[in-house]
């Protein structure tokens, strides 16, 4: 069979102040994710219908290991890209009590386990893109349109999610720390209030000027946190915004395709339908 994809895919584009608007102002209700799994989620279990709706899904004849298989794998980004959102809360607001973990080695943890499933979001994608391609290439006739949509995917994901990625492939791959300046000053600002604070070189130390030092330093330490807190939050709303996109964007052009090779139809289509009398 001939599966119909759309001539290019590089040719997407998100225009990020309407996407915002449009999300401010619910314009974009439903997320096309959620109604991909969902439709998936009605055909492998139709029973859950009511009579006259199961009996109209149970008329398509579908296989229902292909649909698991493509279940799976948009579950598997759905709970990636669920993670990634929550770190707006987390740069925000997720610093432990205790004394044990001050605020600065929280947030670096933050950062790194944020660059991890940015990369981790990213593979799922990936992933997704690279068994469609193979799988619908083996059932359509037109299997170099079929490679060239596909790999531009491919090459789109790998373009969106580049500069986060970098960053962490760097940190992973080579040893190196990534470094974020506003945190190191404060990092630098706090071990400077230790050096001040330790038994050892206390008799050397000017006990007049020590309670300014350590206020001057206290209070870079907090400045350059609250910086870094506060960047990476932004960092993180935006980023949020352009994967909401990205991602609706990605399956609005490849859901055509994906039902027609899993010989479905979207619920809410046939449910539009007049329904046959039986």
């Amino acid at each position: 069979m001939t599966i119909f994809v759309p001539k290019c895919f590089n040719n997407l584009f998100i225009n990020m102040e309407n996407l915002a608007n449009a999300i401010s102002q619910n314009a974009i209700q439903q997320h096309v994710l959620d109604e991909i799994l969902g439709d998936f989620a009605i055909f492998m279990e139709p029973q859950l219908l009511l009579e006259p709706n199961f009996i109209e899904i149970k008329k398509i004849k579908v296989d229902n290991d292909k649909i698991k298989k493509y279940s799976t794998l948009l579950s598997n980004i759905d709970y990636a890209w669920k993670k990634v959102k929550k770190y707006q809360i987390y740069f925000q607001e997720f610093y432990p009590a205790t004394t044990k973990i001050g605020k600065i080695e929280a947030l670096n943890h933050h950062i790194h386990a944020y660059l991890n499933d940015m990369v981790r979001l990213r593979n799922k994608i990936l992933e997704f893109f690279g068994t469609a391609k193979n799988d619908i290439k083996k059932a359509a006739f037109n299997k170099k349109e079929i490679e060239d949509f596909f790999q531009a995917g491919i090459v789109k994901t790998k373009e969106v999610f580049g500069q986060v990625t970098d960053q962490r492939d760097l940190h992973h791959h080579q040893g190196m720390r990534f470094f974020d300046i506003n945190l190191l000053k404060a990092e630098n600002a706090e071990g400077s209030i230790r050096f001040l604070n330790n038994p050892v070189i206390n008799s050397i130390l000017n006990q007049e000027r020590k309670p300014e030092l350590i206020e001057r330093f206290r209070k870079e330490e907090d400045q350059s946190f609250e910086v870094a807190r506060d960047s990476w939050v932004k960092m993180a709303q935006k980023n949020d915004l352009q994967i909401f996109g990205y991602l609706h964007e990605v399956f609005i052009a490849v859901k055509p395709a994906l039902y027609q090779y899993l010989n479905m139809k979207p619920v809410k289509d046939i449910f539009k339908q007049p329904q046959q009398k039986v």
